[in-house]
């Protein structure tokens, strides 16, 4: 008898730890599908955010160049300089939103999978590290396979550092690089249109 109760204690522990991996699986595959449907949707707004810029500015040119050549020259500069502040600070505002606590978990799933066994040490705000602390030491640990420390830091405001190798190696995910990076491939665009306007 006590063999049939070890033996029932056995299969319950095995189908649990079965049902949870199976569970855990789930829910990489889910928060994986999410991140790459949030990257498509983050593109498509890009895109598209570009695509009018560069239909207004024309549009402004055109009707500039038939009336007074050099004052529409002036007001093409000025424009084009507003627009590029304008277009990117709603891309700093659109990155801070962006940076939820959800999305900012599914980012470092995504990336324990390139640094599995590397310890490391991840700074967030202080408002995210108390948010985050539990699954970063947690799940994220679990999926690096490696000792994880987590650190607030005051000149974060959202998102997060990544270091390896005791702060040697590191990856930004602030939303001030978010927003740097991204805006350093819309500078040139900005810039194109406006000399283009300008030459008529």
């Amino acid at each position: 008898m006590t063999e049939d109760l070890q033996h029932l204690i056995d299969r319950i522990k095995a189908e649990a730890v079965d049902k949870a991996e199976a569970e855990a699986k789930e829910i990489v595959a889910d928060a994986k599908a999410k991140a790459a449907h949030l990257l498509k949707e983050a593109e498509v707004q890009a895109q598209a955010k570009l695509e009018k810029a560069d239909a207004d500015s024309k549009a402004y040119t055109e009707r500039s160049e038939k009336t007074l050549q050099q004052a529409a020259r002036d007001v093409v500069l000025a424009v084009g300089h507003g627009v590029e502040k304008a277009v990117l600070g709603v891309l700093a505002l659109n990155v801070d939103k962006a940076l939820t606590p959800e999305l900012m978990q599914q980012l470092l799933l995504t990336l324990a999978n390139s640094h599995k066994g590397k310890a490391s040490t991840v700074s967030l705000s202080e408002t995210d590290a108390k948010k985050l602390s539990s699954f970063i030491s947690g799940e994220f640990q679990k999926k690096l396979g490696a000792g994880v420390t987590v650190q607030s830091d005051s000149g974060i405001f959202a998102g997060f550092r990544l270091s390896f190798e005791n702060g040697k190696v590191s990856q930004e995910w602030t939303n001030e690089a978010i927003a740097d990076a991204l805006s350093a491939i819309l500078r040139p665009v900005l810039a194109k249109t406006v000399q283009q306007a300008i030459k008529g």
